[in-house]
């Protein structure tokens, strides 16, 4: 249900009548096409429980954020921890709807946090399988929960003020549509909000210098800083996904620094979305994806870029929209390098 919200919000509904009809569950080119209604105090018999709901946000009908509410000073873990027993008892027990959630909140009124639904019996049944699915196990775990945050990642706990913000249409829609990834195992992903926060200037900052004519220059580009740890490289997925998708941009280049981390972030894209972006094992296959218009994201080293480069005098990329995103650009950047890419490209949007 989850990847029919996130990757196949189209279904065919067949009528009685024999007809079929194609209905979007979940309008994500036009988010506020999507209707929004508030439930409250939901009541269903779970299998060993009577359970009320506390807060319900339904989408289209469909409840995909539900809030989890304890008073002030009890501690905002029991709001977890119901959440878990209704996942166990009566989410996944009675019609199923349920099953839709993709965000939950839980707040006792001073902090408040979200985390996403990579819950379910996968992970048991992935643990009595092997010892190495400890740690998918615990997915489910507190750890995993996130704090609200402004664009200055200022934290915003209290319940009032996180209403205000995450809440408000727009942000709630953007979340659910853009700032969620379905991994290809299964698993669904909701960004922190200094993630969304890097996303949203990056893809600003192109934005805004393709309407000023100010690509291949430094106003076209910047950077962004992730501490250890971060999740730097699902922020530069997110980033290049939708880069990748805007009309005027024929490349996104995603450049690390050694063979062994092209390969690292390669299996890191590839777990986010099988074949979102392209790998190469030598310049000559760089080359050829370069080339090739259906290669929109592509993962290379700084040394091959490099040694393209220099065999290439001129190129038709050259003279392409692309933009590069440069992964620990503190390491990679050597002055040389930079000055090859900014001297043969002409249209680029360059990011660190």
């Amino acid at each position: 249900k989850t990847r029919r919200i996130q990757e196949d919000n189209v279904q065919i509904l067949h009528r009685d009548n024999g007809e079929t009809k194609n209905i979007t569950l979940f309008d994500k080119k036009n988010i506020h096409n999507n209707k929004l209604q508030v439930i409250h105090q939901y009541e269903e018999n779970g299998g060993n429980y009577k359970n009320r709901y506390d807060v319900t946000v339904l989408v289209n009908g469909l409840p995909l954020v539900h809030i989890e509410l304890k008073r002030r000073g009890v501690a905002i873990r029991e709001a977890f921890n119901q959440i878990n027993r209704y996942q166990r008892d009566s989410f996944w027990a009675e019609c199923g709807l349920f099953e839709f959630v993709q965000v939950f909140i839980i707040s006792n009124g001073t902090n408040t946090k979200y985390y996403s639904n990579t819950t379910r019996d996968n992970h048991i049944r992935d643990a009595k399988k092997s010892q190495s699915a400890k740690k998918q196990r615990t997915s489910n775990s507190f750890e995993f929960t996130s704090f609200w945050a402004d664009a200055n990642n200022r934290i915003i706990p209290d319940l009032i003020d996180f209403t205000k913000t995450f809440f408000s249409k727009h942000t709630l829609l953007n979340i659910l549509t853009k700032y969620c990834v379905f991994s290809s195992e299964n698993m669904l992903l909701v960004m922190r909000p200094y993630q969304i926060a890097a996303t949203e200037k990056i893809l600003n900052r192109i934005e805004v210098s393709n309407n000023y004519k100010q690509y291949g220059t430094i106003d076209g580009g910047g950077y962004i800083w992730h501490t250890t740890g971060s999740g730097k490289t699902l922020t530069s997925f997110k980033s290049a996904r939708l880069a990748s998708k805007l009309e005027y941009i024929d490349k996104v280049l995603f450049v690390v620094d050694r063979k062994d981390l092209d390969y690292q972030t390669m299996r890191e894209y590839d777990r986010f979305e099988k074949g979102a972006a392209n790998s190469n094992t030598s310049t000559t296959i760089l080359k050829k994806q370069l080339e090739n218009p259906d290669c929109r994201i592509i993962i290379t080293t700084i040394q091959k870029l490099a040694t393209f480069i220099k065999k290439n005098n001129t190129h038709e990329v050259y003279d392409k929209r692309v933009v590069i995103i440069f992964d620990e650009c503190h390491r990679s950047q050597f002055g040389d390098m930079h000055q090859a890419i900014t001297k043969k490209f002409k249209k680029y949007h360059l990011f660190g």
